[in-house]
């Protein structure tokens, strides 16, 4: 992936992906953990405790999870480096935004790797589809619901098969 800012980088971020999504066991987290709940592994440093150790340590699916950036996104660009841990009043809204913008940002990565692999002529729709997904990101308050982004969602995978294959 090209674009820095679609690449997570945990030290700017405050650990949203070990607090907001729920984990299931059966999906390899290695228990079950409700939303909104800290895994026990979260140091208050926002490290992952067990990082090194995640496969050994029954978490698969944390060993190859990637935010693509929205952590550090909601951190830093919606609340400015503040923490859920530290300022609890804002930790419910940054747990509901944390996954509409990983969905956004894993569309762009998806849109960002097909734009570099195929012919210039054949980019100029994803290019146009990748600069919508960020003029989103940038209206903030203004995501679309979770029907709008199942319908985002579709229109990207049905541009993605339409360029790409």
């Amino acid at each position: 992936m090209n674009d820095a800012r679609l690449r997570a980088d945990c030290a700017r971020c405050c650990g949203l992906c070990c607090v907001a999504p729920a984990f299931d066991a059966d999906q390899g987290f290695g228990f079950d953990k409700p939303a909104h709940t800290a895994c026990p592994n979260l140091g208050t440093d926002h490290r992952c405790a067990i990082h090194a150790t995640l496969l050994a340590a029954g978490f698969p699916a944390c060993a190859v999870f990637d935010c693509f950036g929205a952590g550090q996104w909601v951190t830093q660009q919606l609340f400015a480096g503040q923490s859920w841990q530290t300022s609890p009043g804002i930790a419910a809204e940054m747990f509901k935004l944390y996954p509409k913008y990983r969905t956004l940002h894993e569309l762009m990565a998806l849109l960002d790797m097909a734009i570099r692999r195929v012919p210039q002529i054949d980019a100029v729709p994803l290019q146009q589809c990748l600069h919508e997904i960020e003029r989103i990101c940038q209206a903030g308050a203004a995501l679309p619901d979770a029907h709008g982004m199942s319908a985002l969602r579709q229109a990207v995978q049905r541009l993605l098969v339409k360029c790409v294959v």
